[in-house]
């Protein structure tokens, strides 16, 4: 009687398992029929993935993932015929595909041994898997899904979609030589990191955009973009003084960047360490003269100081490099305006005559402003930002007919 319960319980394993095995095979002849029953074919896969018998074997795992892998030939196909293709699908099948053949690679990995003790591989598996991710990649299939997420205004799954496309040539199912020579990382390869790079950085996916920017470094012509994200997403979460220094190492690497100076010169003027934005933009036109943006900088701090004549001679040095630049206009002219007006402080004690000569004199230094207002407002008109010191220079002055004819001029804007 025992004996046959127990004779049973091993048939009812034998059958049991026999049908997971026949479930793997019958998922592969619907996806590989002529007219493909995907669905169906998920369905028999599915309980083969989480049973006993199965789950564990790297053939029902590879097998998962060819159904994705036929679905996207499948629709390609039809597209190529003149159907409509469902980009949404095609993307989604890729991306499920390789999910499952990762798994099956490390299944195939894992070593049976013979009867001596010699390990065993499954590298046909792995070969197979090896492949179809190399057509994956020279299709550019992955950034054709991202782009059309793009379109869908889905910025993690864009990012996602462009990530998985530069992870395949690392996996470890693609080391081979053979391999690693049709998986070229090129331009291309790169410019697709940073756009994976730039939108985790707008889905707020900060450790994710962080880890990108690390990839797209070794890559010489995007290493400034890696460092300007650094100094951004280190201050993002939460490391300010980890940005700083990132951004103090990109000002040494990077000498001839504006980008760089000009971000650590904002956070020194923050912390209202002004001589030190100063030296600093010392430090950059000795690197790099050519920056009239370092002059004009420079002399706009120095009117901070308050060294006024130092700061015209760096305004003027800017201006011969940009002359059309309205900014470095509308500044040089604030820059007399703000010497003027430091003239007049103290003067609340003063007699009425005293305060008079100093008040002529004021306004001697304003009037050298106004030329530089009116060049700023000529080489910018329409604009509120370059007409509007304008108009007051005027009031200041006394220029009642100049102040009409810009307040009407105004009203038009």
């Amino acid at each position: 009687m025992k004996k046959s319960i127990f004779l049973a319980a091993l048939m009812l394993i034998s059958v049991g398992c026999f049908a997971q095995k026949k479930a793997v095979s019958t998922a592969r002849n619907l996806a590989q029929q002529e007219t493909p029953d995907f669905d169906g074919a998920r369905a028999a896969i599915k309980e083969a993935l989480v049973n006993e018998e199965t789950k564990d074997k790297a053939e029902t795992w590879y097998v998962a993932g060819l159904i994705g892998y036929k679905q996207n030939e499948h629709i390609w196909l039809m597209g190529q015929m003149g159907q409509a293709v469902d980009n949404a699908v095609k993307g989604a099948a890729v991306e499920e595909s390789i999910e499952y053949w990762l798994k099956a690679d490390e299944l195939a990995m894992i070593p049976t041994y013979d009867k001596k003790g010699n390990p065993k591989y499954d590298l046909k598996t792995r070969k197979n898997i090896a492949d179809k991710m190399v057509e994956y990649f020279q299709k550019q299939d992955l950034a054709i899904y991202a782009s059309y997420l793009a379109e869908q205004d889905d910025d993690l799954g864009v990012a996602n979609a462009f990530k998985l496309h530069c992870d395949i040539p690392d996996f470890e199912c693609m080391q081979d030589p053979k391999i690693q020579a049709k998986l070229v990382k090129d331009t291309t390869y790169y410019q697709y990191m940073s756009y994976s790079l730039s939108y985790f950085y707008r889905a707020k996916a900060y450790d994710e955009a962080l880890k990108m920017a690390e990839r797209i470094a070794a890559d010489p012509e995007h290493e400034v973009t890696a460092y300007q994200y650094y100094y951004d997403l280190y201050k993002l979460l939460g490391q300010p003084e980890v940005a700083k220094a990132k951004l103090a190492e990109a000002v040494e690497r990077f000498p001839k960047e504006p980008w760089f100076i000009q971000n650590m010169i904002n956070d020194l003027v923050q912390a209202k360490d002004t001589l030190g934005a100063v030296a600093y933009l010392d430090k950059a036109i000795a690197n790099d003269p050519s920056q009239s943006q370092y002059f004009h900088t420079k002399a706009t701090l120095l009117s901070t100081l308050r060294r006024f004549d130092e700061a015209f001679t760096f305004f003027d040095k800017a201006i011969a490099m940009d002359p059309q630049n309205p900014e470095y206009y509308l500044n040089y002219a604030y820059s007399y305006s703000d010497k003027a007006s430091t003239m007049l402080e103290g003067t609340d004690n003063l007699s009425q005559k005293e305060y008079m000569a100093i008040k002529k004199q004021s306004d001697e230094v304003l009037k050298l402003a106004l030329p530089y207002f009116e060049k700023a407002h000529e080489l910018a008109p329409g604009d509120m930002n370059y007409a509007r010191p304008l108009r007051q220079c005027y009031y200041r002055l006394g220029l009642q007919a100049e102040y009409d004819r810009l307040s009407a001029e105004m009203e038009n804007y």
